[in-house]
C-alpha cells in the first residue's frame, strides 16, 4: 500500500452524518482537602479518616455537534474546561455523564479493545511542543510509534509513511533519525501534526496547538494544518484563547465558560454580531494594532468564580455588565444601573468609608430608588456609611462592608432571572444560515 494514501478507505462512514454529537457530556473532579488530603492508608492497618472532599465542575452538561471536514473552534478564559473537554471527548478523561457519539457510535459506551481500535480515527496534538515528545526517541519512530500500536503496516512500510509525513508537514524527510532536541519549536509542533496523521484519522482535537510559537511561527503552522485538512478529510476541534487564531482557522466558533458553552454561531456570525456580554467582552478585548486608535478596550470586572461552587443559573452573573433587574421591584429610569453600580461598589470596597449623604450624592445623584429596593438600598448604605450609629449589632467594620454585600446580593443579584434559570436560546442569524445559540436571557 502506498504511504501517501488514506489508510481506512473501507471504514463504512459514508462522510454525510454528523461527525461527533455530545449530548449532556460532563466531567467531575473530586477535590480533596485538609492536612491528609492524597495520602493514602492500609484500611487494614488504620482506621478510616474522614477527608472533605470537593467537586470541581469541569465541564457541566455541553452538547453540541462537528460535522465532517469543519473546524470547531473552542474559545475562553484559561481555566474554563476547554483542554478538559477535549481530552474528554476523546476519552482520555473518563466522563461523569453524558454520550459521546462518533460516527454514530456512543464512546461512553465502549471500553477494551472496541475504544482501543477506534481511538485509531481520533487523535490529539497537545499545546506543549516540547512536553509532548519522547526526548529518548527519534522523530522516525516517534511518528511510527502510533501505526505499530494500531498494527498499521509493517516496517517497511511504517518508516516509509513516516518519512512521507514528514515531508507533508514541512520537514525535511532525511531528519527521520534526528532526537526533538535538534528542532525548534515550530519544527517540534509540525512533528506532532505527522505522528498524529499517522494512523489517518478523521478527527483530530488541537489544544492550543500553537500558542507556545512565536507569532510568525504561528501563521506557517496554521496554514499547513488548513492544507493538511483539506488533503486528508480532517475534522478539527481547535481549542484555543486568541480570537485571531479562532477567526483565522475555524469554520464555528463555541464560546465557553466556566464549564458551559454560552454561544455557538458560524464565524462571521459570531465575530460581526456577538450576542452573549462574554463574548462581547472577550472581542472588546482583542488589542488594537493601530496606535493613534483611542477606543477603550473592554475589560471584565471580577474573578472567575471557582467551579467548585459555580453561580446559578447564567455562571456569567457575577460579572455581567447587563444582569437583569429582579422583577419584583418596582424601577423608574436609571435607577437599577446605579443600584448594581453602588453593589459592585461595595462587593469589591472601591470606595472608602464616607458619610450616607455622600453615598447617595456618589451613586444616585441623591435620589435613592424608590420603594422597597429603595428600603434596601438605604439600610446597606447606613451599614456602610463613616457616620453609622453604634449598637446595630455588627462588630467590626468588615463585618459591616460582608452585610451590605450579603444583604444588596439577596435582595437583587440572587433574585434576577439570571441566577434563578439557566439560559438558552437560539437566534436569527445575521451573517450567514447557520443556527446562532447563545445562553442569555437577554433574548428570553
Amino acid at each position: 500500500m502506498s504511504s501517501g494514501i488514506r489508510l481506512d478507505e473501507e471504514s463504512g462512514y459514508d462522510g454525510e452524518e454528523t461527525l461527533l454529537e455530545l449530548e449532556g457530556v460532563t466531567k467531575y473532579f473530586a477535590q480533596e482537602s485538609g492536612l491528609l488530603a492524597g495520602v493514602e492508608f492500609d484500611p487494614s492497618q488504620f482506621p478510616p479518616i474522614s477527608v472533605d472532599r470537593e467537586t470541581v465542575k469541569a465541564v457541566d452538561d455541553v452538547s453540541l455537534e462537528i460535522q465532517p471536514g469543519e473546524t470547531l473552534g473552542l474559545v475562553g478564559e484559561s481555566g474554563c474546561g476547554k483542554s478538559t473537554l477535549g481530552r474528554t471527548v476523546l476519552r482520555l478523561l473518563e466522563p461523569t455523564d453524558g454520550d459521546i457519539y462518533f460516527k454514530g457510535e456512543n464512546l461512553a459506551d465502549l471500553g477494551g479493545e472496541e475504544l482501543r481500535r477506534t481511538r485509531s480515527d481520533m487523535q490529539m496534538i497537545f499545546q506543549d511542543p516540547q512536553s509532548s515528545l519522547d526526548p529518548r526517541m527519534k522523530v522516525g519512530q516517534i511518528i511510527e510509534e502510533p501505526m505499530g500500536a494500531h498494527d498499521m503496516l509493517d516496517d517497511e512500510g511504517r518508516e516509509a509513511r513516516a518519512k512521507h509525513l514528514l515531508e507533508k508537514v514541512g520537514l525535511d524527510p532525511r531528519h527521520y533519525n534526528r532526537f526533538p532536541h535538534a528542532f525548534s519549536g515550530g519544527q517540534r509542533q509540525r512533528i506532532n501534526l505527522a505522528r498524529a496523521l499517522s494512523v489517518d484519522p478523521d478527527f483530530v482535537v488541537c489544544d492550543e496547538p500553537v500558542s507556545a510559537l512565536d507569532v510568525s511561527i504561528q501563521a506557517q503552522v496554521l496554514n499547513t494544518m488548513e492544507e493538511l485538512q483539506e488533503e486528508f478529510g480532517l475534522t478539527f476541534l481547535f481549542i484555543a484563547h486568541d480570537l485571531s487564531v479562532i477567526r483565522h482557522i475555524s469554520d464555528r466558533v463555541a464560546v465557553m465558560y466556566l464549564g458551559h458553552i454560552v454561544e455557538l454561531a458560524e464565524k462571521e456570525e459570531l465575530f460581526e454580531n456577538p450576542q452573549h456580554p462574554y463574548t462581547r467582552a472577550l472581542l472588546e478585548s482583542i488589542p488594537v494594532p493601530d496606535p493613534r486608535e483611542n477606543g477603550a478596550r473592554g475589560v471584565l470586572e471580577g474573578e472567575v468564580p471557582s467551579p467548585v461552587d459555580p453561580p446559578s443559573g447564567c455562571r456569567f452573573r457575577t460579572r455581567c455588565p447587563r444582569l437583569i433587574a429582579p422583577d419584583e421591584y418596582d424601577w423608574g429610569d436609571g435607577e437599577w444601573e446605579r443600584t448594581r453600580a453602588f453593589m459592585r461598589a461595595v462587593k469589591r470596597r472601591t470606595f472608602e468609608p464616607m458619610p450616607a449623604a455622600e453615598i447617595r450624592t456618589e451613586f444616585f445623584d441623591g435620589s435613592l430608588p424608590r420603594g422597597e429596593a429603595g428600603s434596601i438600598v438605604e439600610a446597606a448604605i447606613d451599614l456602610v456609611a463613616a457616620d453609622r450609629e453604634a449598637g446595630d449589632g455588627v462588630d467590626d467594620e468588615t463585618d459591616h462592608w460582608e452585610a451590605a454585600t450579603e444583604l444588596l446580593l439577596e435582595s437583587f443579584a440572587e433574585r434576577s432571572i439570571c441566577a434563578r434559570e439557566r439560559p438558552a436560546y437560539e437566534l436569527e442569524a445575521e451573517y450567514g444560515d447557520g443556527e446562532h445559540l447563545a445562553a442569555c436571557h437577554l433574548h428570553r
